[in-house]
This record gives C-alpha cells, sequence and structure tokens, in this order.
C-alpha cells in the first residue's frame, strides 16, 4: 500500500490500494474449496484396490469359514467399519470382500457405516452360530431408506427418532449360488487386519 502521511502521526492520506480485492480473494477460495470438495470425491470413488477373488481353502478341522461380502445397489461411497466379536476386519467399500477362518460357535459381527470417513451414520449386528466345516456367506450392503418425513424434513441419523431418509447397514445369509455369483467380480479388502486364528 502506497500512502502519504498527513500532518497528524499515524494519519494516511491519499492511499492507494496495493491488494487483492475481497471479491478476488472469495473468488480463490471458492475455487480452491471446489478443487478440495472434488478431490475428496474422487478419492472416496476410488476403486477397490485388493487383489481379485479367490476361493480360500477348506477350514481346518473344528474351524469353518465365513466370507463378508459388500454389494450395493446403487453403489454408495461411504465405507462400513467391520468387527467380528469386537476385533477389527477393517472397512469395506463397495465390491470388496474378505474371508475368515473363525472357531466353531457363536460369533458376533459389528457393521458401522462411515459416510466420507467422519461419523457413523448406520449400524447392523448379526449374530451367527459356525458349525465345524462349514462355510458361510454374509452379505453387507448399505441403502438409503426413506420413511414420512416430519415437518422439519431433517435427514435421519442412526438413532435418532425423526427424520426422512437415512443410510444403513444391512447383512443378510446368503446361499454359496447367490454369493458365488458376486464375489466372482470383488477384489478382497484391501489392508484387511483380519487374523483367522
Amino acid at each position: 500500500m502506497t500512502c502519504q502521511r498527513g500532518p497528524t502521526p499515524g494519519r494516511r492520506i491519499g492511499c492507494r490500494a496495493d491488494f487483492i480485492s475481497v471479491a478476488a480473494i472469495r473468488t480463490r477460495l471458492g475455487l480452491f474449496l471446489l478443487i478440495g470438495l472434488g478431490c475428496m470425491a474422487v478419492g472416496c470413488a476410488t476403486p477397490p484396490l485388493g487383489p481379485a477373488f479367490e476361493p480360500a481353502p477348506a477350514p481346518r478341522d473344528h474351524r469353518a469359514r465365513i466370507y463378508l461380502y459388500r454389494s450395493d445397489s446403487p453403489g454408495s461411497l461411504a465405507s462400513v467399519q467391520l468387527r467380528i466379536d469386537g476385533l477389527e476386519v477393517g472397512r469395506m467399500r463397495n465390491h470388496e470382500y474378505e474371508t475368515l477362518e473363525l472357531a466353531t460357535g457363536g460369533h458376533r459381527l459389528q457393521a458401522g457405516l462411515r459416510g466420507f470417513g467422519l461419523l457413523a451414520w448406520g449400524w447392523n449386528e448379526h449374530r451367527f452360530d459356525l458349525k465345524s466345516g462349514e462355510t458361510v456367506y454374509l452379505e453387507i450392503s448399505v441403502r438409503l431408506t426413506a420413511r414420512s418425513a416430519p415437518a422439519t424434513r431433517e435427514l435421519e441419523i442412526a438413532g435418532r427418532q425423526s427424520g426422512s431418509a437415512s443410510e444403513n447397514v444391512f447383512i443378510i445369509r446368503r446361499t454359496p449360488t447367490e454369493a458365488l455369483s458376486k464375489l466372482e467380480l470383488m477384489t478382497r479388502l484391501f489392508g484387511s487386519r483380519a487374523t483367522t486364528d
């Protein structure tokens, strides 16, 4: 900024602005925000990174095998956090699968929906029993469900009683024929923390 000094100390007269206008700052900030949101959307929409489907070997004695796979229609960008018996399996995106060899007996699968990696929006829990030598297929899907909207038109978050729409996690046990036709097109969960013990 170029200014002439006035007769009073600290007072300036005849200033010429050598700075960017407020409108230019807003335009650049808006452009930066749009580029950032675009990068986030592209990052969330990238295809799964793991290896292509490959059938796992039959379970060992006194063990069972479970396949967890995600099949959304239409697809959701949100990832699903999976836990079995309180141990983290990983975050599963659409068209990913994981297979585990587990001990026989009762187990608990927890699936929590994470929208854009921020807050858990939907959740579900499924209890199941495994028999020795058995292979079980559990399909996980994320769907937008609707119900009559209140006057406020608020978006429903899981656990909240009001709202008009909610993205929720569904867990469905499938037959081998149903599951294998979908699994053939999937990739294994990338960076899985799952163990088979």
